[in-house]
């Protein structure tokens, strides 16, 4: 606990004794943390692998910046105006999507994210979305604000994910994901489960969503729908252990860093290499560092972990 409390305050007081780009970097890995435990919520617990992420997390930037340039909402109530909309537009598209399952499931969510970026971009949203010109508009959140705002976010999901990793709700998740069929056979509500599960999954895309639209200033389809913010979390979670507690705080600040020091050391080629990097990591890491700890006693075999 004292670790964790000397943690905090460090990122705490970070604003006071940190240039802007660091800010901006330690920005990013609150973001695609806080990305990465939406992610899990769904994927990592129930094994129902969403291809189609930065659809949501792009609805839910659109909703903010809307309600905030053309109707004049607080920032606050933006927010969670996008993480309630978002929340009700995915559990109303997971009552058909949930019915596949494996690879038929995750194509259907890529394709549904497909769609949703060219309806935004289409001259028949045009009035709303300005199509592919974007929407500018200054946020009321600086750097700082912005900085605050994706840690406390970080803070709430990593406590909800340990509630839910000591419930009885995601022991059922995490037998849906073992053996959905047996899960069912034994009287869990499979249907009912996957279903709150991507309600919150689609909520925490829609809150990030609008934070990463006051971070970027301007958002356009291409910005907001970008498959990044599908690839990443869904890397960040393998990496640091499907349906764990602090397997996407891992992964987050590995790979963030990681993208940082190759995109600015090695400009024309880090894509290549982070490839290599992720490629090995699957490979020698198939189950997540988490549980590879776990598997050679380093640490307690806890599901709190």
């Amino acid at each position: 606990m004292g670790a964790l409390t000397a943690v905090l305050a460090v990122f705490l007081a970070a604003p006071f004794a940190l240039n802007n780009y660091i800010m901006q970097v330690l920005f990013t890995v609150f973001l695609f943390t806080g990305l990465a435990f939406g992610w899990n919520f769904l994927s990592g617990f129930t094994g129902y692998v969403d291809f189609g992420y930065a659809g949501f997390v792009g609805l839910g930037a659109y909703l903010t910046v809307i309600t905030i340039v053309d109707f004049g909402f607080p920032w606050p109530l933006a927010l969670l105006t996008a993480m309630i909309v978002t929340s009700v537009v995915g559990t109303v598209l997971s009552l058909p999507m949930l019915r596949l399952r494996g690879a038929y499931f995750a194509i259907a969510m890529l394709a549904a994210a497909t769609a949703a970026k060219l309806f935004f971009e289409s001259d028949n949203m045009r009035p709303i979305t300005r199509g592919g010109s974007g929407i500018s508009f200054f946020p009321e959140l600086g750097l700082t604000g912005q900085y605050y705002l994706a840690m406390g976010i970080v803070l709430v999901l990593g406590y909800l994910t340990y509630r839910i990793a000591n419930s009885p709700f995601g022991l059922r998740l995490l037998a849906i994901r073992d053996d959905e069929t047996l899960a069912a056979s034994l009287g869990i509500n499979t249907v009912r489960e996957k279903v709150i599960a991507m309600l919150l999954h689609t909520a925490v895309a829609g809150l990030i969503g609008g934070v990463l639209a006051f971070n970027l200033s301007y958002i356009d389809p291409t910005s907001v729908f970008n498959i990044r913010y599908t690839e990443f979390p869904i890397v960040m979670v393998l990496f640091g252990g499907l349906g764990t507690v602090v397997g996407p705080v891992i992964g987050g600040l590995i790979f963030v860093l990681l993208y940082e020091v190759l995109w600015s050391t090695f400009p024309q080629a880090y894509q290549f290499l982070f490839g290599i990097a992720i490629i090995a990591i699957v490979l020698f890491m198939p189950e997540g560092i988490v549980e590879y700890l776990k598997q050679n006693d380093r640490i307690p075999r806890w599901r709190s972990i």
